[in-house]
C-alpha cells in the first residue's frame, strides 16, 4: 500500500505531502384565526370622552395568539411527519437480534482520507468526525463494540494515525473495535484496519499497498515558455523545497527520502504490532502492491472473509455479548441535514 499524503490545508512553502494510498490524489400568508370567538366575562360599558388609546382588545389578543400556536403546532408535526419518512427510506437496518445485549456501533470510513472535517457523501473521509464517532461510541455505556464499515483507497498518512488514537482509546476501555472491509481498504485505510482487533473482507477487497509516496511536480518549463519569472526570497536553503516552479536539487531528494523512510517505517511497526506479525515478514508485503482478500488472507493481512453482519457478530463475541442492535452514529437524519 502506497501511503498517500492528502493535501493539507496549510502549507509552509512546499508542496510535498506524503500520502498512504494506493490511488491517485483527487484534488483533498397569515395564519388564520379562530372562527370560535372567545368567551369573556360580561363587564359594564361605561362611556368615555377619552380618545382611544389604540391597544389592542384583549379577545382580539387571544385569537392572534392561538393562530401562531396552531400554525407552530402544524409546523411540527409536520418536520416529524418528514423525519419519520425520511427514517423509513433511508435509515440504516437495525440488525438481526434485539435485546438487552447492548449495541454495537457501525462506524463509516469512505472515500478518500484526509486531516480534518468534511460532509458526509463528498466522497472524503474526513479525521474529525470519524474520530468523534470512535470517541462518543466508546463513552457510550450501551455501546459494547465498534465495528468500522471501511472502503478507501487510504489517504493523508496523519489522517490515518488520528483514527488510529482513537481506536486505541476505545479498545483500552475495553471496547472491541472489528474491521468489515467493502471493495477497497488500502494504504492508509489498511493502516486503520490493521489496527483494530479482526478484520473481515471479501475474497475480492482490495487491500494492502502498504507504503509512501509524495509526488513532486515540476512546471518550470510551463513557467518558462508562458513568460513567467519567478523570485523566492527565503529563511532557509530548503523552504522552497517542493515549489512546481523549479526541479528539485539533489539535497532535497535525499532529504525527502529520508522523510519517507521514517514515515514507512511507523507503518511497518505498526502493522506488524497490529496484526501480531513480525517486522520482516510485513516487510515481505510492503513494496506497495496491492492484495486481493484471498491474497491478504494467506499472507495474514485479514482474519476472514464475512460482510458486514459477519463482522457485528465478532464484535458482539469479543464483547461477550449474545445478542445486540446496530447503532450507527453517523446515519443521516433530518435534524442533521437541516441544522
Amino acid at each position: 500500500m502506497n501511503q498517500d499524503a492528502s493535501p493539507d490545508s496549510t502549507r509552509s512553502g512546499s508542496n510535498y505531502h506524503p500520502y498512504y494510498s494506493y490511488a491517485s490524489e483527487s484534488q483533498p400568508s397569515e395564519p388564520a384565526s379562530e372562527n370560535k370567538a372567545v368567551k369573556t366575562e360580561p363587564v359594564s360599558k361605561k362611556t368615555s370622552s377619552a380618545p382611544s388609546s389604540g391597544v389592542m382588545p384583549h379577545n382580539q389578543k387571544v385569537k392572534s395568539n392561538k393562530g401562531i400556536w396552531v400554525a407552530l403546532v402544524v409546523f411540527f408535526g409536520i418536520m416529524l411527519l418528514v423525519a419519520v419518512l425520511f427514517a423509513a427510506a433511508f435509515g440504516a437496518p437495525s440488525g438481526n437480534p434485539v435485546s438487552t445485549g447492548g449495541k454495537i456501533a457501525v462506524i463509516h470510513i469512505n472515500g478518500q482520507m484526509y486531516t480534518g472535517d468534511h460532509p458526509y457523501g463528498s466522497g472524503y473521509a474526513g479525521s474529525d468526525s470519524i474520530c468523534s464517532y470512535i470517541r462518543a461510541a466508546a463513552d457510550n455505556s450501551s455501546v459494547k463494540a465498534i465495528v468500522l464499515r471501511i472502503d478507501s483507497p487510504g489517504g493523508s498518512a496523519s489522517c490515518s494515525q488520528e483514527i488510529n488514537a482513537e481506536i486505541y482509546r476505545a479498545q483500552k476501555m475495553g471496547k472491541p473495535v472489528v474491521t468489515s472491509m467493502g471493495g477497497t481498504a488500502a494504504s492508509a485505510a489498511y493502516y486503520v484496519a490493521s489496527q483494530t482487533d479482526y478484520i473481515y473482507a471479501t475474497p475480492s477487497t482490495f487491500t494492502g499497498s502498504i507504503g509512501v509516496y509524495s509526488v513532486h511536480y515540476d512546471y518550470s518549463d510551463a513557467y518558462d515558455d508562458a513568460g513567467i519569472d519567478v523570485t523566492m526570497i527565503k529563511s532557509g536553503e530548503m523552504k522552497d523545497m517542493g515549489a512546481d516552479f523549479r526541479p528539485m536539487t539533489d539535497a532535497e531528494k535525499k532529504y525527502m527520502q529520508k522523510i519517507i523512510n521514517d514515515m514507512f517505517n511507523v507503518f511497518i511497526d505498526d502493522v506488524a504490532k497490529g496484526r501480531n506479525m513480525t517486522r520482516s515478514d510485513v516487510l515481505t508485503l510492503a513494496d506497495g502492491r496491492i492484495y486481493t482478500g484471498t491474497d491478504a488472507k494467506e499472507n495474514g493481512l485479514i482474519d476472514d472473509f464475512g460482510n458486514l453482519y459477519d463482522a457485528a457478530d465478532k464484535a458482539a463475541e469479543l464483547a461477550g455479548i449474545k445478542s445486540y442492535t446496530l447503532y450507527y452514529p453517523d446515519e443521516r437524519t433530518v435534524s442533521s441535514l437541516l441544522f
